[in-house]
């Protein structure tokens, strides 16, 4: 998970655990720091938060798809943007998916459980 705002981290961290998943959650807080990481680590999914300081998600985004180890990572953009230029911008780089931050703790369980549906039970990793 790559975004700057650690109390949208824990709500997603506590949203996994308490939905029961076996997803294990690696959080970095900026664009560089996630860059660097995903160079040296392998990951099977991508949290992306769009609008953080420095370097962007839509930048980073642009950037993973550019290299080999990540060019077919899923990358799922968790936003509190619901901009439709946003949204677009997202899926013309790259992304696989975007969802808005929910509001609520409720909100991103229920977030946290249709990820584990979709991308953990039911998709086909590359």
């Amino acid at each position: 998970m790559v975004d700057d705002d650690p109390v949208d981290v824990r709500f997603v961290m506590r949203a996994f655990s308490d939905a029961g998943n076996k997803v294990e959650i690696t959080h970095v807080a900026d664009a560089e720091a996630a860059s660097d990481r995903l160079d040296a680590e392998a990951f099977d999914y991508i949290l992306l938060d769009i609008n953080m300081p420095g370097t962007s998600g839509v930048d980073l985004l642009k950037r993973l798809r550019g290299r080999t180890r990540t060019a077919v990572t899923p990358v799922i953009m968790l936003s509190s943007s619901s901009n439709v230029a946003d949204v677009n911008r997202a899926y013309e780089n790259g992304a696989n998916a975007y969802a808005v931050k929910p509001s609520t703790l409720s909100g991103y369980r229920a977030f946290a459980e249709g990820f584990t549906r979709f991308w953990v039970d039911v998709a086909v990793a590359p």
